[in-house]
C-alpha cells in the first residue's frame, strides 16, 4: 500500500463530503424516495462517507500493520477496492492501485 493512495483517498473523501454538504437530499436519493422516508437515511452521503473513512481507519489500525498477517492483507484489499469502485474515474487514480486478483 502506498502513502500516495491513502493520501489521495482522503482527498477524494473530503471532496465528497464538501460536495454533499452543498446538495439538497433530492439529488442523492433514488427516484421515488423522499427525504421523509425511513429508507432515506440509507442513502445519506454522511453515512457513505463515514463508511469510507472506517475502511481507511481499519487499514491504519496498529493490529493490522503487519503485512504478513491475513487481516492486514484483507484491509489492504478493501482500501484498493474502495479506490477502484468509488474513485477510479477521478483524476489522479492509478491503475497500479487496483487490487490483485489473487
Amino acid at each position: 500500500m502506498t502513502a500516495e493512495l491513502i493520501t489521495w483517498l482522503h482527498e477524494q473523501i473530503n471532496v465528497d463530503e464538501a460536495t454533499a454538504a452543498d446538495q439538497p437530499p433530492e439529488l442523492w436519493l433514488p427516484d421515488g424516495l423522499t427525504p421523509e422516508s425511513p429508507l432515506a437515511a440509507l442513502y445519506a452521503p454522511a453515512r457513505t462517507i463515514a463508511m469510507k473513512r472506517d475502511v481507511l481507519a481499519a487499514w491504519r489500525d496498529p493490529d493490522h500493520a503487519d503485512l504478513g498477517d491475513y487481516e492486514a492483507l484483507h484491509s489492504d484489499w478493501a482500501v484498493r477496492v474502495l479506490a477502484l469502485t468509488s474513485y477510479s474515474d477521478r483524476p489522479g487514480y492509478r491503475t497500479e492501485w487496483a487490487p490483485d486478483d489473487e
